[in-house]
């Protein structure tokens, strides 16, 4: 029985406006069933609401000191405690506080501060120093520490080295990258698999579908054939824990931010008893994997026996720490820590960009012509594959690329760009000679970039094919393709810009990132991302729907509708 208590009932025209975030928290009261329907539940939700209150406040009144200097965001200089007032307000208007401060400082080309609840205010800089932010080493601002402090990664990330020796990240540049092509039989039947089993084949009747709980399905486990294979990646009790592994990441994680430092490891284990909990499933199943192929490699090599290696990540990841100094990076344990963030990270990203790329699509008023075009081109790219889904065949999907595309520049998963923090002790000094003391971080909004109408014309509309229709002389081009190669070359900088596959960050496209730290995996998130719109699109007809809901925001974090459905039917003569 699913059965839900409320937290407490409050009435926005009798609340305080400071206390009005609030609502928000208590509404994730449903992330805690087994708390919220015990016995003790009504007592123990009072007591972590008085908590959060207190960890609110302190955590609104005792951060980082930012130069004063620097104008604020969000504030409103007729009230008392304004910037307290505004870092409370963070939590749910972090967008507005965004746009206001964009209009306000960073069109003018001057920094601004971004209030921030839990992590503290940030320094948001125009986009004239983007690279200059790109240029300092990280022994003086780091993007990594950035991360580790967002995410609590000492504490939610199962092992502290996860962050800090980012063993994944090689082994994905190493291997994941060079295998796309072999990869994309196995992606493509998981893919099949799924959607036909979650979407369905009945080619008469409509069927209502919640899209988000549907992604969720079919990626992870298509993600998952490729990081630990089969027959585990179909295994629905293993998916079952998998998915609910790090669901919550970002709230754990801002509640353990929230705890004074000597606290936190006494209580953080206990804040994250769920996420151990499926932990220790996963890992149930996925150790003995790693020993027996880890014994099945030495047994191979003592006795020179040819030993045919499965290609997905556990068997990289175990020839990739082989010879790793530290004797707990090459156990089974660490092993499979490390997977489990891996496919946190590649599988949640892929959930929330699929799902806003339909969500667009299909809210488009242009939806119908945007759908013919993109299953002509799937149609078109098969017809030259000989029949067969192809990375290569990926490649040529340019309105495919695009669609997607669009869609993460209108929404994404994080606001923010490029973020770092300063970590040298003596700070840093802006372009403009202000200077930033150790701990404070900096960074550019991707967000408003993105949303910029001097770089994209009409930036609230979803233009599907924004980024294929046009070169930069603004002459139509045959066929909606992008330049090509050799025009590229000799294409100014940013229009080359404009017409880059997604997968290429650049300072007005940073949905992955940007510089050296940009995400290692958004080439296998674009190779599998595209296939799946293109099934979905060369075998479903989806209802338009008269507008999208709206992206869920919590601090700087972007979310799709969780419950929001589409009607959808199978296409005659592809069941």
């Amino acid at each position: 029985m699913n059965a839900t208590l409320p937290i407490y009932s409050l009435d926005s025209t009798t609340v305080p406006e400071f206390a009005k975030p609030l609502e928000f928290v208590a509404s994730t009261h449903s992330l805690f069933p087994h708390l919220v329907t015990s016995r003790y539940g009504r007592h123990l939700q009072a007591l972590l609401l008085l908590f959060i209150i207190l960890a609110l406040l302190r955590a609104a009144t005792t951060r980082h000191s930012v130069p004063e200097a620097i104008p604020w965001t969000g504030v409103d200089g007729r009230t008392f405690f304004p910037r307290t007032r505004a870092t409370l307000r963070s939590v749910l208007q972090n967008k507005e506080h965004l746009e206001e401060g964009f209009r306000k400082f960073s069109r003018h080309g001057i920094p601004f501060i971004l209030p921030n609840l839990l992590t503290g205010p940030d320094v948001i800089l125009p986009r004239s120093q983007i690279q200059w932010l790109l240029d300092q080493p990280s022994s003086i601002l780091s993007q990594a520490e950035v991360n580790r402090y967002f995410l609590e990664a000492d504490y939610t990330m199962l092992h502290p080295n996860i962050v800090r020796d980012t063993v994944h990240e090689r082994v994905i540049r190493a291997h994941l990258q060079k295998q796309l092509e072999y990869l994309t039989d196995d992606i493509m039947e998981e893919l099949t698999f799924q959607l036909d089993k979650s979407w369905g084949l009945d080619t008469e009747e409509w069927k209502v579908v919640p899209v988000f709980d549907s992604m969720t399905q079919v990626f992870y486990s298509t993600i998952n054939r490729v990081l630990v294979g089969l027959p585990l990646c179909r295994d629905e009790k293993y998916l079952y824990h998998n998915s609910r592994l790090f669901r919550y990441c970002l709230f754990v994680a801002g509640l353990i931010n929230l705890i004074p430092s000597f606290l936190k490891s006494l209580l953080a284990p206990f804040i994250m008893i769920s996420d151990r909990y499926h932990y220790s499933y996963c890992a149930f199943k996925v150790e003995p994997l790693i020993r027996s192929r880890m014994e099945a490699l030495r047994s191979s090599k003592k006795l020179s026996l040819e030993y045919k290696e499965p290609n997905d990540y556990i068997q990289w990841a175990i020839n990739d720490t082989m010879d790793h100094p530290d004797p707990y990076e090459r156990s089974p344990e660490m092993i499979s820590k490390r997977l489990a963030v891996l496919q946190f990270a590649a599988i949640i990203t892929s959930i929330i960009t699929m799902t806003n790329a339909l969500f667009d699509l299909v809210s488009s008023p242009t939806f119908r012509e945007y759908w013919a075009d993109l299953r002509e081109e799937v149609e078109r790219v098969l017809r030259e594959e000989a029949g067969f889904w192809t990375h290569r065949g990926t490649t040529k999907m340019v309105r495919m690329d695009s669609a997607i595309k669009e869609s993460l520049r209108m929404g994404g998963v994080v606001s923010r760009g490029l973020m770092k923090k300063v970590v040298t002790r003596e700070g840093v000094r802006l372009p403009g000679g202000i200077h930033l003391p150790y701990g404070v971080q900096v960074g550019v909004s991707s967000y408003t970039t993105q949303r910029d109408e001097t770089i994209y014309p009409d930036p609230n509309i979803y233009d599907a094919f924004r980024f294929c229709k046009r070169d930069y002389c603004g002459k139509e081009v045959g066929n909606m393709e992008p330049l090509s190669e050799s025009t590229l070359e000799v294409t100014p900088a940013p229009a080359r810009d404009m017409y880059a596959p997604f997968v290429k960050t650049t300072e007005t496209f940073m949905a992955f990132s940007h510089g050296r730290h940009a995400c290692p995996g958004r080439f296998f998130a674009a190779s599998q991302l595209k296939l799946a719109l293109a099934y979905i699109v060369l075998h479903y007809d989806i209802e338009p729907i008269p507008a999208r809901e709206p992206h869920l925001w919590f601090v700087n974090s972007i979310a799709p509708p969780m419950k929001a459905t589409l009607r959808i039917k199978r296409r005659q003569g592809t069941a």
